[in-house]
């Protein structure tokens, strides 16, 4: 028989910093440190068998000793033994139960009663979170508001709204274009640390990083990821360069060096039809997500060594006719993707394997036409965040809707599931997708995986989507050779970019 077991804890959570330090441990209403020694040698046996306890991201935990006695995480032991454990933060309560796909959080939700208004910018996404929750939360109004990016109407709308007050979101959505301008914007976001402090670590780390601000306070948190990877023509790479195995093509395009070894080998033995890619602009992804600096620090353009590399690299691409000149999310570059005859590869975020190759090339529907292979440099492309407005009266309802969102394992599965998305949960990427993906023909969960925790969220600003928007015309410029010089294009990108931003 399956039994569903709960524990309220009055001590639920040790943080250790090192062997015999002082952790703190919260006991209901106090707080008492403790001293807690990590012991790396007590081994753990079951049925005489000698096991190793692990973390939700694959890391060793060893067991610690406290006034004598021994802890065991229960998470996992309980996995060890073929317990389900899920967190019910709402109710302080650890959920066990001997089937794991029977864990629900019990009904005490429905409970809760209020009424948040939730703003978003997509008309799709916005009535399917709020239903979403609604189905565990029933009794939480939400009044949606979906307000069009388009001419930036919504984030000119949502500033406003904030700095007045008047008719304010409790909660709402931010897109990774313009995260980062509410992230650090003075008194807009809720703090979310405290609150979050039991799951980040659960969580994709870049979203993290994204979704904190200038101070070090979490203020949004995403329920996606988008991380990028290469998509490729399995049949013309096996054609031209002697292999379509994923293992291979990603080594060919591991270093820079490589792809343009990779982009040569391609044209001689296309007999210059096939570029390696259709655009400079999807190696500029990559790049981007190679820098080890931001864009701005301290008030000041920072251009990053990646940068001023990427421009050499691209303009050996265009002078080489190594990519075929195309400008991304043009008629051609769209229909080079169901093309044989055009380019090989495309950068290729999670969402980009329906949204850019299946909705542009039909047949990739039937397998064996595409592959993915790792990125030269791990990076991501877009992503939805989540806020509480700091002046909200409806705190607790309004981080219980962001939790439920951000948080909730099944939730997320389903989310995932149902919208083709990649969940922002470390716990359920491990499992591995539902399905095999019918373009990639590959668990596209544990494919993305492989890389994701290596993607740098560090390096982003608000300023982000002007700056790379005019980095990227003035290196179009330049490589038409409407701009002579490399010092020259440099020139007039800083120029735009002071008397834009004044800096």
């Amino acid at each position: 028989m399956n039994r569903l077991i709960r524990i309220s804890l009055g001590i639920f959570i040790i943080f250790i910093i090192s062997a015999a330090t002082i952790s703190i441990v919260w006991s209901y209403n106090t707080v008492r440190k403790i001293e807690a020694t990590v012991n790396d040698n007590i081994k753990i046996y079951l049925d005489n068998e000698q096991k190793v306890l692990t973390d939700t991201d694959g890391s060793k935990i060893s067991p610690v000793i406290i006034n004598g006695r021994t802890y065991l995480p229960l998470r996992s032991v309980a996995s060890l033994v073929g317990f389900g454990v899920e967190w019910d933060g709402y109710n302080q309560s650890v959920l066990l139960s001997s089937d794991k796909a029977k864990i629900t959080v019990p009904q005490e939700n429905s409970s809760k009663t209020g009424e948040l208004k939730f703003w978003h910018f997509d008309k799709d996404a916005g009535p399917k979170i709020v239903s979403a929750f609604n189905n565990t939360y029933p009794n939480i109004k939400i009044d949606l508001t979906v307000i069009s990016e388009k001419d930036q109407e919504y984030q000119n709308k949502l500033t406003a709204s904030i700095r007045s007050g008047s008719s304010a979101p409790d909660v709402f959505a931010l897109e990774s274009a313009f995260a980062k301008n509410f992230v650090d914007m003075p008194n807009a976001c809720a703090d979310l640390t405290e609150r979050a402090k039991d799951y980040v670590n659960n969580m994709i780390p870049y979203t993290i990083q994204a979704g904190t601000d200038n101070n070090g306070a979490l203020k949004a948190l995403s329920n996606q990821g988008t991380p990028g990877a290469l998509a490729y023509k399995k049949d013309v790479a096996k054609k031209y360069l002697g292999t379509d195995d994923p293992a291979k093509i990603s080594d060919m395009m591991s270093t820079p060096e490589k792809m343009l070894k990779t982009a040569k080998t391609l044209k001689e033995n296309s007999g210059g039809k096939v570029s390696l890619f259709p655009t400079f602009e999807e190696p500029l992804k990559m790049y981007i997500g190679g820098r080890k600096k931001g864009w701005v620090i301290n008030d000041k353009l920072t251009i990053d060594q990646n940068m001023l590399d990427f421009i050499d690299f691209a303009k050996t691409l265009r002078n080489s006719n190594y990519d075929a000149g195309l400008d991304q999310w043009s008629d051609g570059w769209s229909s080079a993707i169901a093309s044989n005859e055009k380019a090989l590869m495309w950068v290729c975020p999670y969402w980009g394997i329906h949204w850019i190759v299946g909705s542009n090339d039909k047949s990739s529907f039937d397998g064996e036409r595409w592959g993915l292979a790792k990125p030269t440099y791990p990076y991501f492309w877009g992503g939805t965040w989540f806020s509480i407005n700091s002046k909200s009266d409806m705190q607790e309802d309004a981080w219980s809707f962001v939790k439920y969102i951000t948080t909730d394992k099944d939730a997320m599965k389903k989310w995932a599931n149902d919208n083709i998305d990649f969940p922002n949960n470390l716990e359920v990427l491990s499992e591995g997708s539902s399905e095999i993906d019918k373009i990639m023909g590959v668990d596209t969960f544990k494919f993305y995986n492989q890389f994701v925790k290596e993607i740098d969220g560090s390096t982003l600003t608000r300023y982000d989507d002007v700056i790379e928007s005019e980095y990227t015309n003035y290196l179009r410029l330049y490589l038409e050779g409407n701009i002579k010089t490399k010092d020259d294009m440099l020139k007039a990108f800083k120029e735009k970019i002071k008397s834009t931003l004044g800096f």
